[in-house]
């Protein structure tokens, strides 16, 4: 995502599936990796797009983290962060709720 890349942020990997499920993204800076789920809404008629991240869905990522950080060996500090993409209008635009759950 360009916002990320924008901020400094590396991307990992894109659309990670392991047995437990799917993270969106998983970014990092220095030594903070970011589990990111992205909800993209083109109206209102749904909510707003970080709405649909339900306590549900939170624990399947947590889930999934926990199997990217065993695998792949990580001590380093992490986060669960929610992208929520607008098009609303024609116009994207988008909110970086960051540490969101």
């Amino acid at each position: 995502m360009a916002a990320a890349r924008a901020e400094g942020y590396t991307v990992r990997e894109s659309n990670y599936r392991c047995p437990f499920g799917e993270i969106d993204l998983v970014l990092q800076k220095g030594s903070t990796v970011v589990f990111a789920e992205v909800k993209t809404r083109k109206d209102d008629s749904f909510g707003e797009p970080w709405e649909a991240v339900t306590e549900i869905k939170q624990e399947r990522i947590r889930r999934v983290a926990a199997w990217y950080v065993q695998q792949h060996n990580l001590h380093l500090t992490y986060r669960f962060d929610v992208f929520a993409v607008y098009s609303w209008g024609g116009n994207w635009k988008y909110r970086w709720y960051k540490d969101a759950f």
